[in-house]
């Protein structure tokens, strides 16, 4: 069966762990042209090894700073003339904690990693895509954009934020042949919970990073012509004990 991954050139942040990781396995299998980024300079490394893959380039890169977004441009036009996907995967929880809890810098972390920092970097990538009159931004979510925990408000604000602007955002990118889609996971085993320092016992059953990446993917397996607006993906145990999405 076709698929329109083959020879497009795609940005993941975030690429050498979680999500990022496991869809530029897959991306790479289906010929796909894939750079992976990521701040910390041995895991980073390590993901490079794991992909070892000619079609591979490892950018470190740090996504709230404009000046490795310029840097990430450049490197990836250099080395494959073009970009077609930007997947802006990165993330962090930061801290979790009561609104209360929260001091300015903790609430400016989580909004910059979370949010502004994707709107940095649609903004550095568009101009490449836009000279091509063709490009796609994948947008990296979260339940928590529709679902309300406690302690997650500020998280979830970033998340919430970041579907909206993907709405706007795929308009202005549809008037020169653009497009823009919100990707939505649930809770899955990612090493989120220990990177923030909070439990991640109940986490026993959930989907891994490669399983909800297969969908991410499929966001970019599509035809130039189409675009997938929103993906939701439930684990089905978190759908069992903690929400009923529908």
């Amino acid at each position: 069966m076709k698929n329109y991954v083959k020879d497009k050139v795609i940005i993941i942040t975030g690429g050498s762990s979680g999500f990022g990781l496991s869809a530029a396995e897959m991306l790479l299998e289906m010929g796909g042209k894939v750079v992976i980024t990521g701040r910390d300079a041995a895991r980073l490394k390590a993901a490079e090894k794991q992909l070892n893959h000619k079609n591979l380039l490892a950018v470190q890169a740090d996504a709230v700073k404009t000046g490795d977004w310029k840097k990430l441009v450049k490197q990836t036009v250099d080395k494959f003339g073009r970009i077609d996907v930007l997947v802006n995967n990165h993330g962090a929880g930061v801290k979790i904690a009561n609104v209360e809890d929260m001091d300015d810098e903790n609430l400016e972390a989580v909004l910059d990693i979370n949010l502004t920092s994707i709107i940095r970097g649609c903004r550095e990538v568009i101009p490449t895509m836009k000279a091509g009159k063709r490009g796609h931004i994948i947008n990296v979510s979260s339940g928590c954009a529709y679902h309300a925990w406690p302690k997650w408000a500020v998280y979830t604000a970033a998340k919430a934020g970041m579907v909206v602007f993907t709405r706007s955002l795929h308009l202005e990118m549809a008037e020169w042949g653009g497009k823009a889609t919100s990707f939505i996971p649930g809770a899955a085993k990612t090493g989120f919970c220990a990177a923030a320092k909070i439990d991640d016992s109940w986490q026993e059953g959930y989907p891994g990073a490669e399983d909800f990446a297969r969908s991410l993917v499929h966001c970019i397996d599509v035809p130039d012509n189409t675009v997938i607006e929103e993906v939701d993906v439930w684990g089905t145990r978190q759908v069992k004990d903690m929400l009923v999405p529908y």
